[in-house]
């Protein structure tokens, strides 16, 4: 009742604060180019629930690590296992890890391991220019996986030499250091994030210890008719991961190791634009867990190599895209084998205006699974604006997962996979409207998930040994509402608040069900920027989380000194001090106090 009355007061003064701005001139919406859908469109005139985190929004955020940031988005449910994002999942309105797609500039990070892995990214947060989050189907040209939605991370394209350093220290021993080196001309971009960030543990008697480094670089020519790109990245990491993955034998570690390479191209050929891409990722992930004085160790190597090719053609009233793409994924594992598998590819998108305000857009994308076999996906999606300040739109979308290698072949005492499990199929239908009047905006979702054959892992009452399974009758459905405000005060800078409601159904059968049931039905997120005083800045994030077990609550602040391109700042995470889960049984840690250093040259 509590929660709901807050939920009530919060839409309250939110409706209201946008009825106050209506007489205020309508701005237009952003016009930021929205890059992860198979046809760039800008924010404003998306077909589907687009939510984008720009620079500027990352700088400010008492956030310090990237799962930390995606948290606060709506629709976005992070579960984190330790501090300072040694290892998270990401889900999308209710879908789990499994079933989000996370990007590189347009380059997709799968693991065919396990996508707890996924967020092992070589870039830090200073190399970030925007997140674009696509909730719900909207990946046509990356195949069947983003059955949720879709992260897309951008790193920063110069056109001056940059400079940026950054350097924090923190209770429980906390180190971190990062530097940031750019540089950029009429033809050419190149960028080089490096961080590096060690603690002590927040158990002194546990193994919670971490030591994180990463290392980005990525670079753009620019050709005559045309742009060339290209990355390279490094992430290393090795931390205690006490209860991580089970609380019946807690003593656990991990080392994980990513790389990263890709190229990818773009030439103007008449009317139409060629994009073509490689990409290759290797994972090495290195588990050990204790069992009175025996070590029991489990390895395993990844790799991902794929390509793709697509044409897009943009002309008055409508535009196309089209193309084809590969992946091969192996594994080298004690645990799980040595085996390797091949997905293909093929689509097409169209997009047409309707009438001066509406449009819509058709897609298909076929992809074959070599062990699964082939699966049609359709989509479509409509757009109409019906003033300047006011859109709306619908849309509805199919995927396919394959499993993951885990999810078919671990075997160990309190994990079983199994080899004969089929892909999961997924249906989507979402409508939504966005209104920005004035200093306001307010974005309104309402979705409905239907997914055949769930994969998942059970166990009957008592049992200790999880087994991976099959389900029916899954849906999700829920509401999005997220309301900012650009205050035009001397002293407030935004103000946002957002609300997710979830309803999920499951046939369980009494089992017990890992992942497909621990999603919140109710989260509410604000964050309120101040500037209390000259050079002074304030930022508070607060998030509340209704889930089946345990409600979670989480609160962060960050206060700043500018002094020109440098600035002094104190960030504390968990004000409250509250000892609580996300994933698994590992306890996050509680407040947790750091001050820091960092300059900017723009």
């Amino acid at each position: 009742m509590r929660f709901h009355c807050i939920v009530l007061l919060s839409t309250v003064l939110a409706w209201s604060g946008v009825q106050a701005a209506g007489s205020a001139d309508a701005d237009p919406l952003e016009t930021l180019v929205v890059t992860a859908s198979a046809l760039p469109h800008s924010l404003g005139e998306s077909f589907r629930s687009v939510a984008v985190i720009s620079r500027d929004e990352i700088a400010v955020s008492p956030a310090a690590s990237l799962a930390e940031l995606l948290a606060m988005t709506p629709g976005v449910d992070v579960q984190r296992r330790g501090a300072a994002g040694v290892q998270a999942d990401i889900g999308i309105r209710g879908a789990s890890f499994e079933q989000t797609l996370v990007l590189l500039n347009g380059v997709p990070l799968r693991d065919p391991q396990t996508n707890h892995h996924k967020l092992n990214l070589p870039v830090p947060l200073s190399q970030i220019e925007r997140i674009e989050i696509v909730r719900g189907p909207g990946g046509v040209n990356h195949g069947g996986f983003a059955t949720g939605g879709l992260v897309n991370i951008i790193t920063r394209r110069l056109d001056t030499p940059a400079f940026g350093m950054e350097v924090r220290a923190g209770e429980h021993a906390l180190r971190q250091a990062g530097l940031f080196l750019g540089t950029g001309g009429a033809r050419s971009s190149h960028s080089l994030g490096v961080e590096a960030k060690r603690s002590d543990g927040h158990l002194p008697d546990e193994p919670t210890d971490f030591d994180l480094r990463k290392v980005g670089y990525d670079g753009r020519l620019d050709l005559e008719r045309g742009a060339l790109t290209w990355g390279l990245g490094l992430d290393d990491r090795q931390f205690g991961a006490y209860k991580f993955y089970t609380a019946d034998f807690p003593d656990q570690r991990e080392e994980t190791r990513t790389r990263l390479a890709y190229i990818s191209g773009q030439w103007d050929v008449g009317a139409w634009e060629i994009l073509p891409q490689l990409y290759w990722r290797a994972h090495e992930d290195w588990f050990q867990t204790l069992v009175g004085t025996t070590a029991f160790i489990n390895e395993h190597e990844t790799r991902v190599q794929g390509w793709g090719l697509s044409a897009r053609s943009d002309a008055a009233g409508h535009a196309t895209a089209l193309g084809a793409g590969g992946v091969r994924e192996r594994i080298s594992s004690n645990a799980l084998g040595e085996r390797s598998r091949d997905e293909a590819r093929l689509w097409l998108a169209h997009r047409r205006d309707l009438a001066p305000s509406s449009a819509a857009e058709l897609s298909l994308n076929v992809v074959d699974y070599q062990a699964f076999g082939r699966y049609w996906l359709p989509g479509a999606a409509l757009r109409h604006q019906f003033s300047a300040s006011l859109s709306g739109y619908a849309s509805a979308g199919r995927s396919a997962r394959q499993p993951s290698y885990t999810e078919l072949h671990l075997q160990t005492s309190g994990n079983r996979g199994r080899s004969e499990l089929a892909a999961e199929r997924s249906s989507l239908y979402e409508a939504g409207m966005r209104w920005q009047p004035g200093d306001h905006s307010l974005s309104a979702g309402l979705f409905v998930r239907r997914t055949d054959q769930l994969i998942d892992w059970a166990r009957l009452p008592g049992n200790v040994t999880w087994l991976a399974d099959q389900f029916g009758g899954h849906s999700s459905r829920g509401v999005e509402l997220d309301w900012r405000w650009r205050a035009p005060l001397p002293w407030v800078e935004e103000i946002g608040l957002a609300w997710t409601s979830l309803q999920t159904r499951l046939d369980e059968d009494a089992r017990e069900i890992k992942y497909a049931l621990d999603v919140p039905r109710h989260t509410l997120a604000g964050h309120l920027r101040l500037s209390p005083a000259q050079h002074w800045h304030l930022g508070l994030d607060a998030r509340f989380a209704e889930r089946r077990d345990a409600d979670a609550f989480w609160l962060s602040a960050r206060l700043a000194r500018q002094f020109g391109r440098a600035e002094l700042f104190v960030e504390a995470d968990n004000l409250l001090d509250r000892v609580q889960p996300e994933a698994g049984f590992a306890p996050l840690p509680g407040r947790w106090v750091a001050v820091g250093w960092r300059y900017a040259s723009r």
